[in-house]
């Protein structure tokens, strides 16, 4: 008999040999949200359906492995903000979104187009000295026990995984502005900065701690933003390498997976995370061009410690590459980091919203094929 996708995706992860190569594309919400045939504001604004249960529904409907991400304590909207729509259009909902502190009142606006996912127009953090206290505020009104509630909804199709920002993560998601903006910040208001740093590094101890009494499978430290794409090394060592070391260490103290995401150019991220942090698990190893991971280099100098996730080019191959150099390319990445297992098949990131179905069957069906350990 063969593994479940569950217990593949755990020995993999803990640097064991499974019965094939699990196979999990990132298709955490482009695809899922094409797939229902709804407007995309349907799932992000209305949640008719929510983009976790399309992720369910797309996991299915692929056959792969699944790994559940939809539980991000950094981001959590309890208690709930208020919406309200200011504009309506054919292929747009604008809509402002604000909650009322003591401090005055916490308002971002979004835009949520027809067949594309949300993204801020005006971020909550206009002012750091002004909005900083409102945001604090709201943070520590969050209801974080039973953080894995939804933990239920995952069967035996894949593992259930509790999201925490790095701080960049973080600050970038909440500035007005945006990541250009945000990096600003750290020259332009170092002490205001300091400050937040502070904040932060205390409210991921807090839930942490919290999210591992409640056993997830796995923590997943979401640092898109942290990429050397868009970031620097000293802005990584001094921002977000502290949360990292903390949430790794806590979960290696109670013997439960950490994981990192960090795309774009992350080559050198490997590399201080191996030495200098506790991580299980990386990802998504981007190679060029919108990265700069060489598989069978980091699986030869880092994988005896660890588990690597990636790394089939989602622009060239997934959305732009035909069946066959789907194949051809996860089959390299099976050659270059399968042996001895500690490898999972994925995406260098996000999957666009148009890649074809079937080459993603093809990408799930070369894992189960291909990646068979005998």
């Amino acid at each position: 008999m063969g593994m479940t996708s569950r217990e593949r995706i755990l020995t993999a992860m803990r640097r064991g040999v499974p019965d094939h190569v699990p196979v999990i594309p990132d298709i955490s919400n482009m695809v899922p949200a094409r797939l229902t045939g709804k407007p995309f504001w349907e799932i992000y604004l209305y949640e008719n359906p929510t983009l976790a249960d399309a992720y369910i529904s797309a996991v299915k409907h692929f056959g792969m492995d699944g790994w559940y991400i939809y539980d991000n304590l950094t981001m959590k909207e309890e208690p709930k903000w208020t919406e309200k729509i200011l504009e309506r259009k054919d292929d747009e909902i604008k809509v402002q979104r604000f909650v009322e502190t003591p401090f005055g009142r916490l308002e971002e606006i979004m835009s949520f187009p027809v067949n594309d996912p949300p993204w801020r127009l005006e971020g909550m953090i206009k002012d750091i000295e002004t909005d900083f206290p409102k945001l604090k505020w709201y943070m520590d009104q969050k209801p974080l026990e039973n953080s894995c509630a939804d933990m239920k909804k995952v069967g035996d199709w894949g593992i259930f995984g509790i999201a925490i920002e790095t701080f960049m993560g973080f600050w970038v998601t909440v500035r007005d502005g945006g990541s250009m903006q945000a990096v600003m910040d750290f020259s332009a208001q170092p002490e205001l900065m300091e400050q937040v740093r502070q904040y932060y590094l205390g409210y991921v101890d807090r839930v942490t701690r919290l999210a591992l009494r409640e056993r997830p499978h796995e923590i997943l430290i979401q640092g898109s933003a942290s990429s050397l794409s868009l970031s620097s090394p000293r802005i990584y060592r001094t921002y977000d390498l502290p949360v990292i070391k903390l949430i790794s260490s806590l979960c290696k103290q109670e013997d439960i997976i950490c994981h990192q995401h960090t795309c774009g150019k992350s080559r050198l991220i490997v590399e201080i995370n191996y030495n200098e942090t506790e991580i299980d698990v990386m990802e998504p190893l981007e190679r060029q061009p919108g990265g700069d991971v060489d598989l069978a280099e980091v699986k030869k100098k880092f994988g005896d410690k660890f588990c690597l996730k990636g790394n089939v080019n989602t622009f060239e191959t997934m959305l732009n590459g035909s069946v066959k150099e789907v194949e051809a390319e996860a089959k390299w990445c099976i050659d270059a980091a399968g042996a001895g297992g500690g490898f999972i098949l994925s995406t260098g990131d996000q999957c666009g919203r148009d890649t074809p179905d079937e080459n993603l069957f093809a990408l799930v069906e070369t894992a189960k094929n291909y990646g068979k350990y005998t």
